[in-house]
């Protein structure tokens, strides 16, 4: 369980680390790919409805911190997008780059698009069809790529420790 904690951890402080340095640098049409969304998705494709909650609850404040003006409303929206995603996640061939990129491109699009609603709700942004066509449809774009090199390496590194906990199990009865 620690390992797990562990690794949550790392995967948290090395998304938040990534996303306010060198994704500044990867800006196409100035717009970042946003990674904490993508490790969010990746989680919620690998794991189970508790952890993957889990994880968009922490991701999102982590994004709300970075990012906004106001905390909550992004750790909502992955807590809510990471368990719907979970919930489908046994039916899919997530090995599959098609699915990943679909999952990371319709997961930006609908977090993006509720953000900029509550904004628009809220602060009264006038511009919601500009801002959907020149911010969000990029950046899902880019998430649905960046997904694709993240994958692996999540999935090694909850491979890894389910042999651990499988290990540790075993030895423990």
């Amino acid at each position: 369980m620690k390992y797990r904690i562990l690794a949550a951890v790392l995967f948290v402080l090395s998304a938040a680390v990534l996303q306010s340095t060198v994704m500044g640098y990867l800006e196409v049409f100035s717009v970042k790919p946003n990674i904490i969304i993508t490790l969010a998705v990746t989680i919620a494709l690998l794991r189970g409805t508790w952890e993957s909650g889990i994880m968009g609850i922490v991701l999102g404040l982590a994004m709300d911190i970075l990012m906004g003006k106001t905390i909550g409303w992004y750790a909502l929206l992955l807590f809510l997008l990471s368990i719907l995603i979970s919930l489908v996640n046994d039916k899919l061939y997530r090995d599959r780059f098609f699915v990943q990129m679909g999952f990371g491109f319709i997961s930006t699009v609908l977090v993006e698009t509720l953000f900029l609603t509550i904004i628009f709700m809220f602060r009264g942004y006038e511009n919601i069809p500009y801002l959907f066509t020149t911010v969000v449809l990029p950046e899902a774009a880019m998430n649905g790529i960046l997904i694709l090199p993240l994958f692996k390496p999540v999935s090694k590194v909850y491979n890894i420790l389910d042999m651990v906990d499988r290990k540790r199990n075993r030895i423990a009865s």
